[in-house]
C-alpha cells in the first residue's frame, strides 16, 4: 500500500511525541507538512525532520496549508477551542481526520463535527487510546465472546495529587471547555464505556470541585513543569458523578487533577454477571468450577500508551483503506461529549442532568 500523505495541525508537546513516536516511525504515513504557530515548536520540529534528513514545510496558518498541500489526511493535535473550526474546515476540503481528544470544547461544536462527517463522507477518528490498550483489546474481545455476561457497572477514576496543567490555555473554560472533567475524565469516561459496550446513557449527577489550584497548591504537574502561581484559573481541579444508562446499568466517575491523594492513579473496574475486571493492575474476576478465580494476564511491551497510539494508528490505517467506522467514530464520542457537558451543567445547576430528555 502506498503511504498516506498526512499533514500534522499542531506540533507542541502532544503533536511531536505522536509525529516522533508514532506517525513517523511507521511507513503507513508519509508527513508532508506540518502547521504550528510557536517558534520553540517550530524550531523542534525543523530540527528533528532535518536530523532525518528530511525536509518538511512548516505552516503557520493551517487555512495556507489547506490551500497549498495535496494529502488525505489531517492529524490535528491543537489547543481544545481549535478542535471545531480545524476539523470542518479539513472536513470540507475532504480530508481524512484524526483529532486528538477532546472532540471539542462542548456538544454542541461536537455535534457540528460529527454532521460534517457525515456529509463528507470521510473516515473520522477520535484519539481515545486506551481503548487500543492491550488490556481492553482482551476486555472487548471477551465482552463481545459473552464471557462476561451483562456488564451493568462501572468504577471509572484518574486521580492525579498535584498535575495541573501549566500550560495556560488548560485553565482557562473558554479554550479548553473545563478542567479535570474534560481534560483526563473524558479518557475515564470514554474507556469505561466502551468496554460497558456503550449503552445509551440517561442521566447524569455530578459535583465540581475548585479547592486547591485557586489556593496556589499546584506544585508540580505530571509532566515535570512548575505550574505558576496566581495564573488565571476559571476551571475545576476535580470532578465526581453518577452516570446512569439505560436498562438500569451504571458508572462512578472520580477524576482530579490536584488532590491529597495518591500521587497518580488511573484505573478502571467493570463489573458484569459473569466476570468482572480492574485495568491497572489488570485482573480478570470470574468463577471455575465453583471457585472464585483470578486470571491476570501477562504480557511484555515497553509502554501502555506508546502501545495504544500506535495500535489506535493501525485501526485508523485500516479503516481509511476499507471504509469501515473507527470504534472511536465521531457519533460515538459525541455521546461522550454529551456525557461530559451534562456533568458540567448537573454541578451548575445542582440537579440530575437528563441525557434522555434533551436537557444536553
Amino acid at each position: 500500500m502506498e503511504a498516506i500523505k498526512t499533514v500534522v495541525i499542531g506540533a507542541g508537546m502532544m503533536g511531536y511525541s505522536q509525529i516522533r513516536n508514532c506517525l513517523e516511525p511507521l511507513t503507513d504515513y508519509d508527513i508532508t507538512a506540518v502547521c504550528e504557530v510557536y517558534e520553540p515548536n517550530i524550531r523542534r520540529i525543523n530540527d528533528y525532520f532535518t536530523g532525518k534528513g528530511k525536509t518538511v514545510p512548516v505552516y503557520r496558518d493551517y487555512r495556507e496549508l489547506l490551500e497549498k498541500e495535496e494529502f488525505s489526511l489531517a492529524v490535528i493535535v491543537t489547543p481544545d477551542y481549535l478542535h471545531e473550526e480545524i476539523a470542518v474546515a479539513c472536513l470540507r476540503a475532504g480530508k481524512h481526520i484524526r483529532l486528538e481528544k477532546p472532540m471539542a470544547t462542548s456538544a454542541a461544536e461536537a455535534k457540528e463535527i460529527c454532521e460534517e462527517t457525515e456529509r463528507a463522507g470521510v473516515t473520522f477518528m477520535l484519539g481515545m487510546l486506551n481503548r487500543f490498550r492491550t488490556e481492553s483489546l482482551i476486555l472487548t474481545e471477551r465482552r463481545e465472546a459473552g464471557l462476561m455476561g451483562d456488564i451493568y457497572h462501572a468504577d471509572a477514576r484518574w486521580i492525579r495529587r498535584r498535575g495541573i496543567p501549566s500550560n495556560g490555555w488548560f485553565v482557562q473554560k473558554a479554550l479548553s471547555g473545563g478542567g479535570a472533567g474534560i481534560d483526563i475524565g473524558v479518557h475515564a469516561i470514554d474507556t469505561a464505556w466502551y468496554l460497558m459496550g456503550s449503552p445509551e446513557p440517561v442521566a447524569v449527577s455530578a459535583v465540581t470541585h475548585s479547592r486547591l489550584g485557586d489556593a496556589g497548591a499546584r506544585g508540580l504537574s505530571s509532566w515535570g513543569t512548575e505550574a505558576p502561581a496566581g495564573r488565571p484559573m476559571d476551571v475545576e481541579e476535580a470532578a465526581a458523578a453518577l452516570i446512569r444508562f439505560e436498562n438500569g446499568k451504571s458508572m462512578t466517575l472520580t477524576v482530579s487533577w490536584a488532590i491529597n491523594g495518591p500521587e497518580e492513579d488511573f484505573n478502571l473496574k467493570i463489573y458484569g454477571t459473569r466476570e468482572g475486571a480492574s485495568l491497572n493492575p489488570f485482573v480478570i474476576y470470574g468463577m471455575e468450577q465453583g471457585y472464585c478465580a483470578d486470571i491476570q494476564p501477562k504480557f511484555v511491551r515497553d509502554d501502555a500508551w506508546k502501545e495504544g497510539f500506535k495500535n489506535e494508528i493501525a485501526h485508523f490505517v485500516h479503516c481509511v483503506e476499507s471504509g469501515k467506522q473507527p470504534v472511536s467514530s465521531a457519533r460515538s464520542c459525541y455521546t461522550v461529549q454529551r456525557m461530559i457537558d451534562a456533568i458540567y451543567e448537573s454541578a451548575s445547576r445542582a440537579e440530575e442532568i437528563r441525557l434522555d430528555r434533551g436537557e444536553v
